[in-house]
């Protein structure tokens, strides 16, 4: 991870110039500029040469998408990811409303229940998916036909969208995050009470599939692999039907 000025030092043209070429290079996908004003090398660049190394971690990718989504929705926003058939949270930035939904980093929750542990769940292979359904008590897991029918419909519109299906009276919406292989081991989302997420909910749907769009770019992952973001929130506002449990 290089600045601007280390940057031009190495590679001896002036500030203008090394400017003009690093914002050329960010904007076309192949650096991307870090919070503390730095530049490192994305995943996409290495579909060029099979041989860099990127120096990104997902944190440092998804820490100023996340701030901006809790700025803009002034809900709380989670980073996940799937450990030892859970859903992880690795990342939180609270809203600053006294009136919340608790989520802690290190918490660990089904998958089975709510959008984030699902929309996790909707990528992970059938054989997974049927082992974690069956070793699941029947008395904590969703009807089975029901669930396949809601993961088939996460992957298909590129998110998930629950209302109190893990915590009564809290909404939940999650995208995944695809990275160079096009493969999803982590998801974002809004979480929040219902009473306030749900007159705001296809404005925040935009807003997490373009910032899972802008994520997983910048891991790497193919135009053709992500959702057109546009189309599924006009088809979502027009079919409000919400999963609930």
């Amino acid at each position: 991870m290089l600045s601007l000025l280390e940057i031009g030092e190495r590679i001896r043209l002036s500030k203008a110039t090394t400017y003009r070429l690093v914002n050329c290079l960010a904007e076309l996908g192949y650096l991307v500029r870090l919070e503390d004003g730095r530049y490192c090398l994305s995943l996409k660049i290495t579909r060029l040469s099979g041989m860099v190394r990127s120096t990104l971690g997902i944190r440092e990718v998804t820490r100023p998408i996340m701030l901006d989504l809790v700025k803009r929705t002034g809900e709380t926003v989670t980073l996940n990811t799937v450990a030892n058939d859970q859903r992880l949270c690795i990342e939180v930035f609270d809203t600053p409303s006294p009136l919340m939904s608790i989520v802690r980093a290190g918490e660990q929750t089904p998958l089975l229940r709510g959008a984030t542990g699902q929309v996790l769940l909707a990528h992970l292979p059938k054989e997974d998916v049927d082992r974690i359904w069956r070793e699941t008590p029947a008395a904590s897991r969703p009807n089975r036909a029901q669930l396949d029918k809601d993961l088939a419909t996460y992957r298909r519109q590129g998110y998930a969208h629950t209302t109190s299906q893990r915590v009564h009276g809290v909404t939940a919406i999650s995208v995944p995050l695809r990275d160079i292989n096009g493969k999803v081991q982590y998801s974002i989302s809004i979480t929040g009470p219902a009473v306030r997420v749900d007159q705001s909910v296809g404005k925040f749907i935009q807003a997490l599939l373009d910032a899972s769009r802008s994520i997983s770019e910048q891991m790497g992952a193919r135009l053709s692999e992500l959702p057109a973001t546009e189309t599924i929130v006009g088809v979502r506002r027009k079919k409000t039907k919400t999963a609930r449990g």
